[in-house]
């Protein structure tokens, strides 16, 4: 029994890989293409373009989450609550109202935050992470007691709180309370 002989470049007509000089619009190398110019160098592997180190990046670049969620595959996302149940023991703080959260699915892990219909915190909220959405629900809970907490060491150490700060304060007092 006898093999049907291939042609010895099987791969470059399947992966659209043909001589630069080939007039065919779709068989460009990668390194050729005008609507993705990089620069293609063999044996070499590195993601940080030349001239860059951390000097060149800002407080206004995305941080590591809001670049993953944004970035990532997110395969769903879906409405929750947060309950008194999802407080972790060792907070000082309980959820004494529930707080309506937004769960993402980004395949590797939940991001879990509140919702800012229902709790318009001033300031950069970032979701917290965690493996389950039990675990992320109960994160948020321990982030958002650690927040009233240290607002209200803030409070009461003789300074004046931003009016940012102190709508922050009220709002979180409203739906969370100390732990008897």
């Amino acid at each position: 029994m006898t093999t049907p002989e291939q042609p010895e470049d099987v791969a470059e007509p399947r992966y659209g890989l043909r001589d630069p000089a080939d007039d065919q619009t779709d068989g460009r190398p990668l390194a050729e293409d005008i609507s993705l110019p990089v620069s293609v160098t063999p044996n070499h592997n590195t993601a940080m373009p030349d001239g860059w180190s951390w000097q060149n990046t800002s407080t206004s670049q995305p941080n590591a989450a809001t670049f993953h969620i944004n970035h990532s595959d997110v395969t769903r996302a879906f409405a929750d609550v947060l309950t008194p149940a999802d407080s972790p023991p060792e907070a000082p703080f309980v959820v004494s109202k529930d707080i309506p959260v937004v769960i993402i699915d980004s395949l590797d892990q939940y991001w879990c935050g509140e919702s800012r219909h229902a709790l318009p915190l001033h300031g950069l909220r970032v979701p917290i992470a965690a493996d389950t959405v039990a675990e992320a629900k109960r994160k948020l809970a321990a982030d958002l007691a650690a927040q009233v907490r240290l607002l209200l060491l803030l409070s009461r150490g003789g300074t004046t709180l931003a009016p940012e700060l102190q709508a922050n304060f009220l709002m979180l007092t409203e739906v969370l309370t100390a732990r008897e």
